[in-house]
């Protein structure tokens, strides 16, 4: 998804796709990503199914690296599990 920074309207791209060529040129210039506003470009072609391609801030929220917080988050459940056995044993 991608948001037009001048009146907030949000799109997917398969709507963006959607719109007429002329509404496409008009808002190819004001896209932005949906949590920093970084620059954001429409994809389409041919062999190409529409996207849209961004250049996030460093602090953009779509950006984390999710394996970090997934592997936070194994970890911490697995702390927990240890914790658990270990009441239980003793």
């Amino acid at each position: 998804m991608a948001k037009s920074v001048l009146d907030g309207t949000e799109w997917t791209a398969m709507e963006f796709a959607r719109l007429l060529p002329e509404e496409q040129r008009a808002n190819r210039q004001v896209l932005a990503c949906l949590s920093c506003d970084g620059r954001a470009v429409f994809r389409a072609g041919q062999k190409r199914q529409p996207s849209f391609a961004a250049r996030h801030r460093q602090d953009c929220r779509l950006v984390t690296r999710p394996w970090g917080a997934f592997k936070f988050l194994t970890a911490a459940g697995t702390r927990t599990e240890r914790a658990r056995a270990a009441i239980l044993h003793s």
